[in-house]
């Protein structure tokens, strides 16, 4: 079946997998839940199957109480405080632009 990498932290042995990376796997990984999606046999006699939770670990900021937002990814918070509007310019993003933010935001 193959799959595509949906979120940063899975690693191989050449280093960190690149989001948006499709490789071919004998059955579905254990343990990336959320990391990625099936995009052809689904094993199993299925095909096309889409991993379900891929659909809710999209990166999205979410009011946390006290007008603050953070930016999520299921359930891993990469940033915390964003104001109102701050949290509305995010969610209209691009997913590719929402990945560049969280990162440029982590290295600052």
């Amino acid at each position: 079946m193959k799959i595509e990498i949906t979120a940063g932290g899975i690693y191989g042995a050449n280093g960190e997998i690149a989001i948006g990376t499709v490789m071919d796997v004998k059955e579905e990984p254990t343990g990336w839940a959320g990391r990625f999606r099936v995009v052809a046999g689904g094993g199993k006699g299925k095909e096309a199957v889409t991993n379900p939770k891929s659909a809710e670990a999209t990166l999205k900021a979410e009011h946390h109480g006290g007008g603050k937002f953070n930016i999520t990814e299921g359930e891993a918070v990469h940033l915390k405080g964003l104001s109102k509007a701050d949290a509305d310019a995010f969610n209209a993003m691009s997913p590719e632009d929402k990945r560049a933010y969280v990162e440029a935001s982590k290295q600052d």
